[in-house]
């Protein structure tokens, strides 16, 4: 499994024309545009972190990072968790098996217990962090994309 995952965002007509004519625009307004990217880049990236469920080792969290690529014209936000696909989209249900001529073993509810065979520990529901960040900032990076241009 990769530890890293792709969500892309559907930039719509206003920050899509402004990135593919960013050349037509004079300098002042350039770097206008490539920073309301990188903020916008930055603001979901926070948001993601925020949103991020905190487990036991804070490997989630400490794994989003954002970047700009593309001479300023792109922000990327990455998780690089090896289980940051698993939380964002849940998983069907989880099977264990025991190795032939050997068991499971693992402490559940403060007991040690033993199994052989298949263990089914059941599904994880989804717990979107990255999805919700960018939708959630969507809006902003909008409007200052507007302003921008304006």
């Amino acid at each position: 499994m990769s530890g890293m995952f792709t969500i892309k965002v559907n930039m719509g007509s206003v920050i899509s024309t402004a990135i593919r004519d960013i050349d037509k625009y004079d300098a002042e307004k350039q770097k206008k545009i490539r920073k309301v990217i990188a903020d916008g880049t930055k603001a979901v990236r926070d948001r993601a972190v925020q949103a991020a469920p905190k487990g036991p080792t804070g490997k989630l969290r400490k794994g989003i990072k954002s970047s700009v690529v593309g001479d300023g014209r792109e922000g990327l936000v990455t998780s690089t968790a090896p289980h940051s696909a698993l939380v964002e989209y849940g998983t069907d249900n989880r099977l264990t098996y025991s190795r032939k001529g050997k068991v499971l073993k693992f402490t559940w509810k403060g007991k040690v217990r033993y199994y052989r065979g298949v263990l089914k520990s059941g599904k994880m529901k989804p717990k979107p962090f990255l999805k919700k960040a960018a939708d959630n900032e969507w809006p902003n990076i909008v409007r200052n994309m507007e302003d921008a241009l304006k």
